[in-house]
């Protein structure tokens, strides 16, 4: 056999071989499309999905659902006494979204070594009224690439484009999201990132009545407040994940995450037009947040650590430091796969069926959950620190379960006067004196005098409520067997009386 012979034999079996493989791997792609479209129908209900094609082909294929919800009806005891016979009549139209896959085939999916990609996106919504529809016009449907690997894994992004909802006094706007996740084979463990450089939220209030403090009944009712214009700002968020999905885990799953945002921001302002131009007042300023979250089980129980810290200020309180400790331990295992299965089936719940709130299948788990979770005798502890002109400031609460209400109690709903007298709470506080002008001038109030200070302080000290230590000012309670302690001192708390 000559050269060119050879050579063309070669590319005919190489070409051959790759069809084959793309038309194996087609037709994996088509099985594995169709297993996930089973476990989906099984979480969202037979009822959401209308209809679903797929139309093969030998370089990729395309799918096509088709998915609808329906509004719930009008329920009697809305004003539709009021509205006569329109709000009767307003029937709610249903919502139907149109969801197209492209599968394209492997080994080389989309100049990707893989055994396919899929591309999904939602391609056309209908049923929204036209109010609906103007304000989400500025929106982009995300788009959902899914990399399925020769090994079995998926890689997994989520990109969502920039966008607005609402209008200039209700608005949202954001900058491109994007989420990637990673799923290994067999579908035990899940990791990823994320990147979300700004999302800003412009909302609208009435701050109520005037806070003068009079409450007469001789005040006109129209004697409110003007409407405040808050402004919220989340800048430079990023974080990245990694958990175990075992034993049907998933609201709660075993593993760690962490993340920063690069700035946090809340301010206010009048809307009026005489303040239009009045710089707006700043509420909360945060930068260099970071977090972490660690979940982790021990046998038949949960836990979870949470931190946070970061610098900036609250009001006109600058924080040199500000830090967040958060401790949940023992949360039964099986109580949380029963609160997992309460939350699909409140989701699969008809809207228009006549069950009673007791009898529905989430209620039912909901209440199978609570012995479960008092059995195993849950605890949590927060700790929050903050430094400001060089001083720290410190308060501590938690609580902590002893002994269960037993089945009885549950039953007859008599679990909660038993579960305070089976509790140990406790609480303290521990703060620089020099910051008591600061949290007046904080809380909108004038700086009291010094002399004012020390008169207060020393009533309070004289009935026990605090302590001074050197700088700072202290206080501690606990709460156990129906007993109170305020700064190692009994006091009287009437837990039996009627």
């Amino acid at each position: 056999m000559n050269k060119k012979a050879f050579l063309g034999t070669a590319a005919v079996l190489v070409v051959a071989g790759y069809g084959a493989a793309t038309w194996y791997l087609g037709e994996r792609a088509h099985s594995a499309y169709q297993e996930a479209l089973t476990d989906a129908s099984k979480l969202v209900g037979p009822e959401v999905l209308v209809s679903q094609q797929y139309t093969k082909g030998f370089w990729s294929s395309q799918g096509q659902l088709v998915l609808q919800w329906t509004p719930p009806a009008p329920g009697e005891d809305d004003d539709a006494e009021e509205e006569g016979d329109a709000a009767i009549a307003a029937v709610p139209k249903p919502v139907r979204i149109t969801v197209e896959n492209t599968v394209r085939h492997g080994p080389l999916a989309g100049w990707r070594l893989a055994a396919a990609v899929v591309e999904t996106r939602v391609s056309n919504v209908e049923g929204m009224d036209d109010n609906m529809r103007k304000a989400f016009a500025k929106v982009s449907a995300p788009t959902l690439t899914t990399v399925r690997s020769l090994t079995g894994s998926h890689d997994i992004t989520l990109a969502w484009p920039a966008g607005e909802v609402g209008d200039g006094e209700e608005l949202v706007r954001w900058q491109p999201l994007v989420y990637k996740m990673a799923l290994n084979a067999d579908r035990s463990r899940l990791s990823g990132d994320f990147a979300w450089p700004e999302i800003t939220m412009n909302l609208q209030s009435k701050s109520g009545d005037s806070d003068d403090g009079d409450d007469s009944d001789d005040e006109p009712a129209s004697a409110e407040s003007p409407a405040n214009r808050f402004a919220v700002a989340m800048q430079g968020m990023k974080g990245d994940f990694n958990f175990q999905l075992e034993d049907g885990l998933w609201l709660l799953a075993p593993g760690s995450g962490k993340g920063t945002f690069g700035k946090v921001t809340v301010t206010r302002a009048a809307a009026t037009t005489a303040a239009a131009s009045a710089a707006p007042e700043p509420l909360v300023a945060l930068q260099d947040l970071s977090y972490g979250v660690t979940i982790a089980r021990t046998g038949a129980h949960l836990g979870w650590v949470t931190t946070m810290r970061g610098t900036g200020s609250v009001g006109p309180v600058a924080l040199q430091a500000l830090e967040f400790n958060e401790t949940v331990s023992r949360i039964d295992v099986e109580g949380v796969k029963l609160v997992q299965k309460a939350l699909v089936d409140a989701y699969k719940a008809d809207p228009d069926a006549t069950v009673e709130a007791a009898a529905a299948p989430s209620a039912v788990s909901l209440m199978a959950a609570i012995p479960k979770f008092l059995a195993a005798l849950p605890a949590y502890a927060m700790k929050l620190s903050a430094k400001v002109d060089g001083e720290q400031g410190e308060l501590e609460y938690g609580v902590e379960l002893k002994s269960a209400p037993d089945a009885t109690q549950i039953a007859e709903g008599a679990w909660a006067p038993a579960l305070l007298k089976s509790s140990v709470l406790h609480a303290s506080v521990r703060v620089p004196k020099a910051w008591l002008p600061r949290l007046a001038q904080a809380a909108g109030q004038k700086a009291p005098k010094p002399e004012d200070i020390d008169a207060m302080l020393g009533m309070a000290q004289a009935q026990g409520f605090v302590k001074q230590e050197g700088s700072h000012l202290t206080s501690a309670v606990r709460m156990e067997d129906s007993k109170v302690v305020l700064n190692g001192k009994p006091i009287d708390i009437p837990f039996d009386r009627k």
